[in-house]
């Protein structure tokens, strides 16, 4: 059994449907959010998938290994979800669940974590697919990480990432730009699909207030990553609250906070940063950070918050790396290049570098990451005072070689850690 996870509007339903159609002879789709055949229902009968089929008209149900049951929106029905164990042992077919909110199934008490499933998460498109949605992903990988392939190729990719840094890689948003090339177009799109998930969410909370505290919890995770608290004592929930706090100049509690912030984290819509202290990988602080997970819709919430606009696109650029370096994170363990779970930076006295990756055989790379050519202060100190062995400077041109630290393109990031 697999199920498969992921942010509203990132693809689950098309990808899963398309793999079925290419792999199995009868695919049996049942979607609970428009359960129009009660499958809930047939859970209680004792030939459950034929009651269904017939109730839905589809023909007689065969319960081999050509078939699959794909439920989708498995969230909105707590009883499905906590009877997946007994569907999979009473069936043969395979089965394949997914959901937009599973958060829900985390933080509810109505729900229970099954054991025995394959997990797989889906996220937006990375900067390699959106080049393949630009035909550009042949210079994508064959663009040296140091200046020696053709400025037009640098010219090329460089144009794609500052249109990425803006829209994001949600399918519906990159559809819409590769259809019209217009970037107002995306950013209605991202609009819709943040208040939308906005709505939806609020739903599952039962105060009153929860539609202002999203509203405010977004804003603050922008506002926090601009104002340079990333060495702080204080936990990053704490920095969070007090803003919404101020914002909402009414009663809100901690609680309410952090569930809002812990759903838009198990949503996939932000994701936290831990800190190496000292310049020690050894020496790690959890969650000292949070960034949000795709570049439009850090994008769309910069227009919301009053911050300079060079102050916007150092946060859209680091915003941008962390989600290429979150990718490298995930990996199946099989193909899993870096040490921990997360992107984390550091900090040691006044110096601090934006990321630090420790891969599997214990070498340590310190990546400073600038929207514009700026010296690399905290670099050059990391280096010298041997916490990092490689040190990589990440901008939006074509890279070098340097006596200290090597210069890539910001948007090679990926492939210079993988």
């Amino acid at each position: 059994m697999l199920q498969v996870e992921g942010p509203r509007q990132v693809g689950k339903t098309h990808e899963v449907r398309k793999f079925a159609c290419h792999n199995y002879k009868q695919i049996i789709y049942v979607n609970l959010v428009r359960d129009e055949f009660g499958f809930e229902d047939c859970l209680s009968e004792k030939d459950m998938m034929r009651t269904y089929c017939r109730n839905a008209g589809i023909g007689e149900f065969r319960d081999d290994a050509e078939t699959v049951l794909i439920i989708d929106e498995i969230q909105e029905r707590a009883s499905v979800y906590n009877a997946i164990r007994d569907i999979r042992e009473r069936l043969n077919c395979d089965i394949i669940v997914s959901g937009s909110y599973l958060a829900r199934t985390i933080n509810s008490k109505d729900f229970f974590l099954p054991a025995g499933i394959a997990y797989l998460r889906m996220t937006p498109l990375s900067f390699r697919e959106f080049c393949r949605a630009l035909s550009l992903e042949e210079d994508y990988l064959s663009a040296d990480l140091y200046g020696a392939s053709s400025p037009e190729i640098y010219k090329k990719l460089s144009k794609a990432y500052e249109v990425y840094k803006v829209i994001g890689g949600y399918p519906e948003v990159v559809t819409t730009y590769i259809r019209g090339h217009n970037i107002d177009d995306c950013k209605d799109v991202l609009s819709d699909l943040i208040s939308t998930f906005t709505a939806e969410s609020a739903r599952f909370f039962s105060n009153s207030t929860a539609l202002s505290i999203f509203n405010e919890v977004y804003r603050s995770v922008f506002t926090e990553m601009v104002n340079e608290k990333k060495g702080t004592g204080s936990n990053y929930t704490e920095l969070i609250t007090d803003f919404v706090k101020d914002s909402l100049k009414q009663p809100v509690s901690r609680n309410e906070v952090r569930q809002a912030a812990s759903w838009l984290l198990y949503s996939g819509i932000i994701g936290y940063c831990d800190l190496y202290n000292n310049g020690d990988v050894n020496d790690v602080v959890s969650d000292r950070r949070a960034y949000f997970a795709d570049c439009g819709i850090a994008s769309y919430i910069s227009g919301l918050v009053n911050v300079p606009r060079d102050v916007i696109s150092g946060a859209l650029t680091e915003t941008f790396a962390y989600g290429e370096l979150s990718r490298l994170y995930s990996c199946p363990p099989s193909k899993k290049i870096l040490i921990g779970d997360k992107p984390c930076f550091s900090t040691c006295g006044d110096y601090e570098l934006d990321f630090v990756a420790v891969d599997n055989d214990r070498k340590r790379t310190g990546l400073e990451v600038k929207s514009g050519d700026n010296k690399a202060i905290s670099l050059i100190f990391y280096k010298e005072k041997g916490f990092i062995d490689r040190a990589i400077k990440a901008i939006p041109a074509s890279g070098g070689h340097g006596d200290i630290f090597d210069t890539i393109p910001i948007y090679l990031i990926g492939r210079a850690l993988s």
